[in-house]
Order: structure tokens, then sequence, then C-alpha cells
């Protein structure tokens, strides 16, 4: 049986040889296009593939900016000044003349306020002394600066604008008449305390004396100190509580009595009458000394 598996017809040997030959053809045919046929790129050979890079890097280079001669000292060196030196006296030197010694436009203005607020030189230092002078400006220009006596008439103004210094004031502002606006002049006080403080003078009737702002929330020594001296008290203006007549929801808003003394208070008037005077309460011990001593001012039975 294996013999006809091997045996095979005339057709069926030519067909074998034909694949043969082709498969011979396709295994050969690689080898033979590249020798007769294929032509290499330039750039698989290194020589050219240099040259074309040399080329390329060549087209991307930017010749570089000449460098400056840049140099610390020079930008550190100070600028030459081109002035005219000549004998001046700093009281009457006008602005154009100053810009002649070498001062700037501003540096000149400086000076010039200086002397109309009352500012006077009087000795060639105080020339010196001025913040827009610096020391060698001043060593160039001192064997030419020349202080004439100070006219009469500029004695007067410098005195006038001192004594007017004096005469002046400071703020007084009044706490139990004095609305927010009036409080917040006084340097310190913002619109926060200055609504705080008439909060509180409201509860209380009014202040009996300055140290009472200590007992403002968030006022503390520090604050007070600096601004005792713009305020003042009129005791007169306090609104007092007539024990006989107040209603126990007024007087426990209070902020020196609790809810229970303001119930005493009530209670014992109810049961053993008017109170003929304002220390009952403290004899009763329907409060106790301490809170006695700081209300007493705002009480009264008539």
């Amino acid at each position: 049986m294996w013999r006809q598996w091997l045996s095979f017809s005339r057709n069926e040997r030519f067909g074998l040889v034909v694949l043969f030959v082709l498969v011979c053809l396709a295994a050969v045919f690689p080898y033979v296009y590249q020798v007769f046929f294929f032509n290499a790129s330039p750039l698989a050979h290194s020589e050219n593939f240099q040259k074309v890079d040399s080329f390329f890097t060549a087209l991307q280079f930017v010749e570089a900016e000449p460098r400056s001669n840049f140099s610390v000292l020079k930008e550190e060196a100070p600028l030459e000044i081109t002035c005219d030196l000549f004998v001046f006296d700093p009281n009457t030197i006008s602005i154009t003349d100053l810009e002649r010694l070498g001062f700037s436009n501003r540096q000149a203005k400086v000076i010039d306020n200086y002397r109309k607020k009352g500012g006077v030189f009087r000795r060639k230092d105080d020339f010196a002394k001025m913040y827009v002078v610096d020391s060698s400006m001043f060593s160039r220009l001192l064997p030419y600066i020349s202080i004439q006596p100070i006219p009469d008439s500029l004695q007067l103004a410098v005195s006038k604008s001192v004594e007017d210094v004096k005469v002046q004031e400071p703020l007084l502002i009044e706490l139990n008449s004095a609305d927010t606006l009036e409080l917040v002049k006084i340097k310190g006080i913002g619109k926060s305390y200055a609504r705080r403080i008439v909060a509180y003078r409201n509860l209380l009737g009014g202040f009996v004396n300055k140290q009472q702002l200590l007992e403002v929330w968030g006022l503390n020594q520090e604050l007070f100190n600096s601004v005792e001296q713009n305020i003042s008290v009129d005791s007169n203006l306090v609104q007092t509580i007539n024990l006989n007549l107040v209603e126990y929801d007024d007087l426990r808003k209070h902020p020196y009595l609790s809810d229970y003394q303001a119930k005493s208070i009530v209670y014992f008037r109810e049961k053993q009458g008017s109170f003929s005077s304002a220390d009952e309460i403290v004899k009763n011990k329907l409060v106790d000394k301490v809170t006695f001593e700081k209300i007493k001012n705002y009480l009264t039975v008539n």
C-alpha cells in the first residue's frame, strides 16, 4: 500500500518540478535584485552621512552676538556731575540755582518745601541735616555756603508757626453726649470701639467716670491710657433709676445688677413699701457692698 503513496503520475511529476523551480527562484531573487537592480541611498555610506550632517549643523548655527564690555565698577561708579559752584544762602536760594549747584529738581523742591513750612538754616551744619544733601555733596558745597542774618519777617513767621502749634488745643470729646462719628475722631478709637462705647453707655445710663471705659469689651488699659487725655465725662448727663418706680424688666438690664438682685429689690419694695434712701438696698442685703459702690450714682428715690 505504501507504494501507492510514493508513485506519481506524469502530470504530478511535472507539477512537482515546476514547484521546486519556483521555490528556488524565490530564494535567489532577493540577492539577484540587490546586486543588479537596487540603488543604495547615498546616506548609507558613512562619509556621505557625515557631510549631510555637517551641512545641516551649519544651517542651524547662529552666530553669537558680540559681548559687551560690561563692568560692575563702571556701572556702580557715580555719574559725573556738571554744575556751577557759587556762594549761596540756603535760606534764600531759588530752586533754579539749587539745580545749578547739582541738585535734581525733586531734591531742590524738598529743600524749598522745608523752608515754606517754617524751616530755617541757622548754621552751615543745618544744611547737612537735609536727607537730600549727602556727605559728598555737603563737603563740595561747604566752602560756598554763606548764611546771612535771618530777616525779622522770617523770624516772626517762624515764631508764629511755633506759637500756633503750642496754642492748638488737643481734641476733647465728652463721652455722654458724643455719637459714634465724634468718637472715631479720637486716635485709636475705630468704628467698632465707638459702637461698643455707645451701646454700653446706653445700658449704663451714661458714664460717671472715665475708668468705666475699661468695662467696654476689648478696650484694654494701654488703649485707655492713650485716649484718656482726649475724653471728658459730664456726670450731670447720667440717667438715674428711681428705685420706687422702676420695673423689674428695666432694672435687670443694668450691667451692674444680676437678675436675682433686680428681683430682690422689686420684691422688697412690694412687701416693705417705698425706699426712703438708696442705701437701703445694701443695708437690707439686697445687693453687696461692691455692687452698691458701682451703682449708687445711678440710683435715686425721688
